[in-house]
């Protein structure tokens, strides 16, 4: 096989490396990533390591990834936005309905959907769900102008059902396109060990599961059947700070390596 053209890390592939590395006590052997990324154990062992996303992340960028930056999305006018997730399951859903939230209230000065007229909540659907279903908590801030949306992770609620969702939804997750070139490339790899790292965004077939690997604790159940061709397994949901990782020897682990975000010279945290 000629060595892949691509010589340079998209964000999702430098994350991987770099977290995984952490996780593991492992060195990157080639961050250039000409022929596959390839981690070095402390004992000489060499695992070749090859990511793909599921479903689009909100944020790609590298800071997110490393969870060293919150989470933005586009503002939809004017003013700064904060919006605190409460039901992951619902993440891409409140993307799809946050701008028209957003509009709706700067165009009436209002600082939260809660506080629009009924009527203009009744006439628009989007509106209706949000209110009244309450996934996320949207605060307005029109004494700062032209700022990307801060988003964030609230207290929420349980996870349901649980892990136990999990192992379905890895079956789906590894039969995706990008899941399959993946694997196809760590297959004709030679190496130690085989590590597939997704990085997982919500998706509405797998919801129960991202919100489970986002707010519950423990580990998933086991896989069954295991992955074929795979000695490791990483799931990494672009929200909160758990990765998890199984292999093939040890089954489920559980990791938070990523890096809190500095505070930012100044800033006081304000209440909603």
């Amino acid at each position: 096989m000629p060595p892949r053209a691509a010589a340079v890390l998209a964000p999702q592939e430098e994350a991987a490396a770099e977290i995984a590395g952490r996780v593991l006590g492992a060195a990157v052997a080639n961050p250039a990533r000409i022929n596959g990324l390839t981690l070095v154990h402390p004992d000489g062992r060499r695992a070749a390591l090859e990511e793909a996303t599921v479903g689009e992340p909100d944020d790609p960028r590298l800071d997110h990834l490393r969870r060293t930056a919150e989470l933005q999305w586009p503002a939809p006018g004017r003013w700064w936005w904060r919006v605190t997730i409460h039901d992951v399951r619902w993440l891409a859903r409140v993307r799809e309905v946050f701008p028209v939230a957003a509009r709706a209230c700067e165009a009436g000065m209002i600082l939260r959907p809660g506080q629009l007229p009924t009527r203009t909540t009744t006439a628009v659907p989007d509106l209706h769900w949000l209110v009244h279903t309450g996934p996320a908590q949207l605060v307005g801030d029109p004494a700062v102008l032209d700022r990307p949306t801060t988003v964030t992770l609230g207290r929420g609620r349980s996870a349901e059902p649980g892990m136990a969702a999990v192992p379905a939804a890895v079956r789906g997750w590894l039969t995706g396109a990008a899941a399959v070139r993946a694997q196809g490339r760590l297959s004709r790899r030679r190496a130690d060990e085989r590590q597939l790292y997704l990085t997982l965004g919500c998706t509405a077939a797998t919801a129960d599961a991202f919100d489970a690997l986002v707010r519950g604790s423990g580990v998933p159940p086991e896989l069954s059947p295991q992955p074929p061709g795979l000695s490791h397994l990483w799931l990494a949901p672009v929200l909160g700070p758990t990765v998890f990782l199984w292999s093939r020897r040890d089954g489920w682990s559980r990791h938070e390596p990523y890096v809190p975000p500095p505070p930012r010279p100044g800033s006081v945290d304000r209440e909603p």
